[in-house]
């Protein structure tokens, strides 16, 4: 069995050049979701299998959120990551890229009877249409789709409204059409199956996989305030509200934050405002490593609130355990019961809820909090990482 992996990942090669583009931040949160996947899956294969990828470099539009208008084909990785490349532009990007990912699709499968395993990284219409268009002529081929977050209203709200809200609405009704085209299922949470057209396919729920991070120097030590890291959207559905208001009552705490979204101007006023809350904006990946060091906690404020929380897993928990620092997060829906001793939970909704979260670690001895950050960064690299997990993935696609 040889595997292709759709992906939208940023090959290291051009990491840094890709960054330097980018007017809006990188996704460096899906990018390791995947590479986690590719190292895992690399490993899980038998000797002679392969393990291939068609990748679209996930960057914003010409010239709002990206600086270059095109794209350029090239092979990474020694040849096993292909890059489709494209024109940068509204509606022309997807098309092209659907042409594109349908030919190296066919060519892969054409070029060995055991090339039938497809793998593809989210609800990305230009590759769910071209595995529905390689499917007519290869009917053996098999296709599998890690689901990682549901269209329209069982996803978070995108805030868009009037026209593109409509034709988002028709987006993602044809995201779910097509998966009646896909063999299996790589679902976050068993929820998911209730919206995902899966009946009579296999399904398989990986909540998340982690890879061991990249060693940073021990932040230096440090007399006060008390302080907690927020990286990532600034959203009203993430409970960035209720953290701001959580903080403004904690004024012996310091509240860090990341990121950028449409809450921004809001995080701007709160920091102008109170001296212990601080905005970083968008911060390089390594720059939020080392921030994640410095912190005494990191926190997750998505609540349960709405319906999309009983369909997703917050990969970012998963990723701030992996910084060996406690994390403060909600108790969700999509949160296995596995991993309750090693976060600490908000006990209640609301900014109350959290602030009480916060001052329960401010209580703690610094070891005190170093050994519950500890336990849980053990935790996912002993249980998550991507051997473990892939291994279980690995067999339930030879089964397909």
């Amino acid at each position: 069995m040889n595997v292709l992996l759709m992906s939208l990942l940023y090959p290291d090669e051009v990491y840094q050049e890709v960054a330097q583009n980018s007017k809006t931040g990188m996704q460096n949160q899906i990018d390791s979701y995947q590479k986690a996947f590719w190292e895992g899956i690399s490993q899980c294969l038998s000797e002679g299998e392969t393990l291939r990828a068609v990748n679209a470099l996930p960057v914003g539009i010409f010239p709002i959120h990206y600086r270059k208008w095109l794209l350029p084909r090239a092979a990474y990785q020694n040849g096993q990551i292909t890059e489709m490349g494209g024109i940068n532009l509204p509606v022309i990007k997807q098309k092209i890229r659907q042409k594109r990912a349908e030919k190296a699709l066919l060519s892969w499968a054409e070029a060995s009877p055991e090339n039938r395993t497809v793998l593809v990284y989210t609800l990305y219409l230009p590759y769910l249409k071209a595995i529905a268009a390689v499917k007519k002529r290869i009917p053996d081929l098999k296709a599998a789709v890690i689901v990682t977050d549901l269209p329209n209203e069982y996803g978070l709200s995108s805030g868009r409204t009037g026209l593109l809200k409509r034709i988002e609405q028709r987006m993602g009704n044809e995201q779910l059409s097509l998966c009646r085209q896909m063999d299996g299922f790589v679902l976050l949470t068993q929820p998911m199956a209730e919206v995902v057209p899966c009946e009579g396919k296999k399904t398989i729920v990986i909540e998340g996989l982690i890879r061991e991070g990249t060693p940073v120097p021990a932040a230096e030590s440090r007399e006060s305030p008390f302080e907690v890291l927020y990286t990532g959207t600034l959203s009203p559905e993430l409970g960035i509200q209720e953290l701001l208001d959580a903080f403004a009552a904690l004024p012996d705490a310091r509240l860090r934050i990341c990121g950028g979204g449409v809450m921004q101007q809001q995080v701007e006023s709160f920091a102008k405002q109170y001296p212990n809350i601080v905005f970083e904006g968008f911060v390089p990946h390594e720059k939020a490593l080392a921030l994640q060091a410095g912190a005494d906690a990191l926190i997750n404020p998505r609540s349960p609130a709405g319906l999309f929380t009983r369909y997703s897993f917050p990969s970012k928990t998963l990723e701030y355990m992996r910084s060996g620092k406690p994390v403060i997060c909600y108790k969700l829906e999509g949160i296995p019961a596995d991993y309750d001793p090693y976060l600490q939970y908000i006990p209640a909704p609301g900014a109350d809820g959290i602030r009480q979260a916060v001052e329960q670690l401010q209580k703690l001895t610094p070891r005190q909090r170093s050994e519950l950050g500890q336990a849980a960064l053990q935790y996912v690299l002993a249980s998550k990482n991507p051997a473990a997990q892939c291994k279980r993935l690995v067999e339930w696609l030879r089964s397909l």
